[in-house]
């Protein structure tokens, strides 16, 4: 019995998220924030935000959540982003900081002013947090 039970819930922390919600330390400068500005933040279109430095934080590559954010925020697959990065790394643009789990990512989001990242849902729940958008996975 034992077995079963941990074998469904290693298979429940396994299935995607089925929301995200994109967070920041509670002395980040919005309350809220749009897609498009997100999106141009994690493209490195976008630098400050009420003139604080914004410093985005993206999960390793193979990660579930980013596979999310990639579809539902920055709407670009993964080859078109590996060819906007290509393209940027030549204009002096650099890709977002990249963390491999979401306790690093959590201690960046809380140790460093202006970080901004993304967690599943139901990992929100940290009062450190404040939550800007929440984004379906579809």
């Amino acid at each position: 019995m034992k077995k079963i039970v941990w074998i469904l819930l290693i298979f429940t922390l396994m299935l995607p998220a089925k929301e995200l919600c994109i967070v920041a330390s509670k002395s980040f400068p919005l309350n809220h924030i749009s897609r498009t500005t997100l999106k141009a933040i994690f493209l490195d279109k976008k630098h400050l935000i009420r003139g604080e430095k914004i410093l985005p934080i993206n999960y390793n590559f193979h990660h579930p959540l980013r596979k999310c954010f990639e579809k539902n925020i920055l709407r670009k697959s993964r080859r078109s982003l590996e060819r906007y990065w290509l393209r940027a790394h030549y204009n002096g643009k650099r890709p977002p900081k990249v963390v491999s789990s979401s306790a690093t990512l959590l201690e960046y989001l809380q140790k460093v002013p202006g970080a901004i990242g993304y967690i599943d849902t139901k990992s929100s729940h940290n009062p450190a947090l404040k939550i800007l958008l929440r984004v379906p996975c579809n």
